[in-house]
């Protein structure tokens, strides 16, 4: 009975030292964007060339080799020539500026949906509008306005940004930083709902002092939100699939915070003086909680990886202004400061 030699196939070594001399050379400015959005594009062209080393390169190590080498030739040849050939990603960064004046406006409804980018809301000054944007963008954007004194804007992108894989090039191009930047007028009772699909969110209410709803959507991305000291009690709640959270809260808010998390840590900052009560769990992590925090209901269980409970401070009972707070958490802990 003759036994069957099978050698280990050099296909994969060779893959990867192709794979970071491409990296090097575009750190290096010989490859451009449109050069790795070649590479994107024709992704299944490395479908049939892992076939191949699975059916001829597992038999011979010189075969594999041969594979290997011609893969990287091949890639790096179309590389160069495809811009030429126009194969590079059909995508263009869009940048346009919208403005919507104030006009008698007595309170807001704002909507603002990135389907990719980051998303950065500041208070607007001294100004006679109720927003000013400037977005950089890729697909279609939707601005609709209705309403005189109860204002209704709307400023997002309809459905999902789909680019597929041979559009991720334009991403490696420090220069096409998709970023929407909002200015809200902080004198106006604002009710805020911000979705995001893929991109960061830092949102800096501190001074919207009539805030009186906030809902964030998040996808994935890190988010970082201040939450201010409102004339009135208001609701806050997040939702975030993949990504960390920050959340601070100003000296003196009674708000109402539900988050949600998927996938990342969690970090809420409360004022040491507050009133606070926090229900939370987590599906795998620990809960972090100051000392001036005390669990009142629930414990740490060994037979499960997550936390949950319910922590009051002392002032929690009886306190005519408070911080209450639920939070539901997947992967990743939860840190209260």
């Amino acid at each position: 009975m003759q036994s069957r030699i099978e050698y280990r196939s050099l296909f994969w070594p060779l893959a990867l030292i192709g794979a970071g001399v491409t990296w090097l050379l575009y750190q290096q400015g010989i490859l451009s964007p449109a050069n790795i959005s070649v590479l994107f594009r024709l992704w299944p062209l490395l479908l049939i060339i892992i076939g191949l080393d699975l059916l001829y390169g597992r038999r011979s190590p010189r075969l594999g080799a041969l594979i290997g080498l011609g893969a990287i030739v091949l890639f790096v040849v179309l590389m160069l020539i495809g811009p030429a050939l126009g194969w590079a990603a059909p995508v263009e960064m869009k940048t346009a500026a919208y403005a919507e004046p104030l006009e008698g406006a007595e309170s807001a409804q704002v909507t603002l949906g990135p389907g990719m980018g980051g998303l950065n809301v500041t208070p607007l000054r001294d100004s006679s509008s109720l927003l000013e944007a400037d977005i950089k963008y890729v697909g279609d954007v939707k601005y609709t306005t209705e309403g005189g004194a109860a204002r209704v804007v709307d400023l997002s992108q309809p459905g999902s940004v789909n680019l597929g894989f041979e559009s991720l090039g334009i991403f490696l191009n420090p220069d096409q930083q998709l970023e929407w930047n909002v200015r809200l007028n902080p004198t106006v009772p604002l009710d805020l709902t911000a979705r995001v699909g893929t991109g960061g969110v830092n949102l800096d209410l501190s001074d919207f002092a009539q805030l009186t709803r906030l809902r964030v959507d998040a996808g994935t991305g890190s988010l970082d939100v201040t939450l201010p000291a409102a004339e009135n009690p208001y609701r806050v709640e997040v939702a975030m699939g993949t990504g960390a959270g920050t959340i601070r809260i100003e000296d003196g808010a009674a708000v109402e915070l539900v988050a949600n998390t998927g996938t990342g840590g969690f970090t809420i900052d409360v004022p040491d003086s507050a009133a606070v009560r926090l229900v939370a769990s987590t599906g795998t992590g620990s809960i972090t909680v100051p000392d001036w925090l005390a669990r009142v209901s629930g414990a740490d269980d060994s037979r499960f990886t997550g936390d949950s409970g319910t922590w009051e401070s002392a002032s929690f009972d009886g306190a005519a202004t408070a911080i209450t707070i639920q939070y539901q958490g997947g992967t990743g802990g939860l840190t209260i400061r």
